[in-house]
């Protein structure tokens, strides 16, 4: 599945953390808060980009789940973003007819309804004529995933901070 990563090597996005150099005196403290935080931001990004892509697409939440992942890697947390097609039968309920298929409020053409090697109704569409010529209907979701994700990003360094800040006291409150 192809994918998009936040906060790695790939598509960086640098959190701006010269807010930290006021804690300098907690040292020991530090990382553990820094690490928190990065990994709320990242949960919080995960959760408001796949909220506002299922609404945007009329997908459930349940479809989108394993197309976002969240890793800790020692210092590092990263949030990978699967934005390979979607199939429709994912947008609703897909209803047969004389011409195609309906799936919410989109008609695909040509289109017929199997379950193939799956529990649910699935929309396929012949290719060719010959027997095994049939693909799955599928939606494109890479841009909408980009726009979301680009419409994110200026709140990332806030919400860090604000997880910051928010971490450092619960620290401080189990050390003293």
């Amino acid at each position: 599945m192809a994918g998009r990563s936040i906060l790695t090597n790939n598509n960086r996005m640098l959190l701006d953390t010269n807010f930290i150099r006021k804690f300098e005196a907690f040292e020991d403290e530090l990382p553990k808060v820094v690490q928190r935080a990065a990994a709320l931001t990242n949960r919080w990004l995960r959760t408001v980009t796949m909220a506002e892509l299922g609404y945007e697409l009329h997908i459930d939440n349940k479809a989108l789940r394993s197309r976002f992942r969240t890793y800790k890697n020692g210092r590092i947390s990263k949030l990978w973003i699967g934005v390979n097609e979607i199939g429709v039968h994912r947008m609703g309920k897909p209803v047969q007819n004389k011409l195609g298929v309906r799936v919410g409020s989109e008609f695909y053409d040509g289109a017929f309804i199997s379950p193939m090697q799956s529990d649910q109704p699935l929309v396929f569409r012949r290719t060719g004529k010959g027997r095994s010529s049939i693909e799955m209907v599928t939606v494109d979701i890479s841009e909408d995933t980009e726009n979301i994700i680009n419409n994110y990003l200026p709140d990332i360094n806030r919400k860090f901070e604000e997880f910051f800040y928010r971490e450092f006291r619960n620290v401080l409150s189990r050390a003293a």
